[in-house]
């Protein structure tokens, strides 16, 4: 949370991509107000896709260029704490970056440019 803070005092839009089921995000979304930081959240329950399924992120690319027209895939920063999600990311030309700690994202974040 406190690096998503630090983002959003920077402007950086923020989005969510996650594996929630469409039956149980809704309490996700009740109980964990840090969600409704995002702009757009893609849920695979709802577009019945999952990551690391690269389709997932296309669902997810389209839906931030339509806010952010002529956003690149270089562009993007992609965080999880799953390696294979990271990496699927990585594979599709974004930013894939492996949450291991706080203090790693925070670090990896700056070396990308980022002002946190």
């Amino acid at each position: 949370v406190a690096i998503m803070e630090k983002l959003e005092a920077a402007d950086v839009p923020l989005f969510g991509l996650t594996n929630w089921s469409a039956e149980t995000f809704p309490y996700a979304w009740e109980h964990y107000p840090v969600l409704r930081r995002f702009r757009d959240i893609v849920v695979s329950g709802r577009v019945k896709l999952v990551k690391p399924d690269p389709a997932i992120f296309e669902e997810m690319r389209q839906r931030i260029e339509a806010q952010l027209p002529g956003i690149q895939a270089g562009e993007l920063i992609f965080i999880d704490d799953n390696l294979k999600n990271a990496e699927a990311a990585t594979a599709l030309g974004w930013h894939g970056v492996h949450h291991t700690s706080a203090a790693q994202t925070e670090a990896r974040l700056r070396e990308l440019g980022l002002p946190v």
